[in-house]
């Protein structure tokens, strides 16, 4: 069985398409991956928000029961 190892225009064209394929495949997984990233950093700071939140509302709270304490 004798291999055909000449090079041809349609396997350069293969070649080539392949390539790019692969390239934008990266590029939207890159893009991807950024997108899930940015919006995990978005939710980590929600939940900082909130709980900061928290905080200050039972700091009112004891606030409050102070000053109803002192009157």
């Amino acid at each position: 069985m004798k291999l055909n190892t000449s090079i041809s225009v349609e396997n350069v064209i293969t070649v080539i398409v392949l390539v790019f394929s692969m390239t934008l495949a990266f590029g939207f997984m890159k893009y991807d991956i950024d997108a899930i990233k940015k919006q995990m950093d978005l939710k980590a700071d929600e939940n900082l928000i909130n709980y900061k939140l928290d905080v200050i509302m039972q700091d009112i709270t004891e606030i409050k029961q102070t000053l109803k304490e002192s009157k």
